[in-house]
């Protein structure tokens, strides 16, 4: 799905969303997030691309209800570090 250039070798981490932005300045796009599936739990995950780029996902499962087929939800980020 992320499509990695080396999925075998992919560097993820994943991550605690209030660590994640501990000053709060990606808030509505957690809060959005949530509140898309449904209040579920929702996680970041840090793909490292390759050299300083880096790509962020915040994604949740919506459809945990009865009858209802689980769908991954969310966003993606890009992001350069240094």
């Amino acid at each position: 799905m992320i499509n990695h250039p080396d999925p075998s070798n992919a560097d993820i981490e994943i991550l605690d969303p209030a660590k994640w932005d501990s000053e709060g300045q990606y808030k509505d796009v957690v809060d959005a997030t949530r509140k898309a599936c449904m209040g579920g739990d929702v996680r970041v995950y840090r793909v490292a691309v390759g050299g300083a780029r880096v790509e962020y996902w915040v994604v949740g499962v919506d459809g945990t209800g009865k009858g209802k087929e689980p769908k991954l939800v969310g966003v993606k980020a890009l992001a350069v570090e240094s």
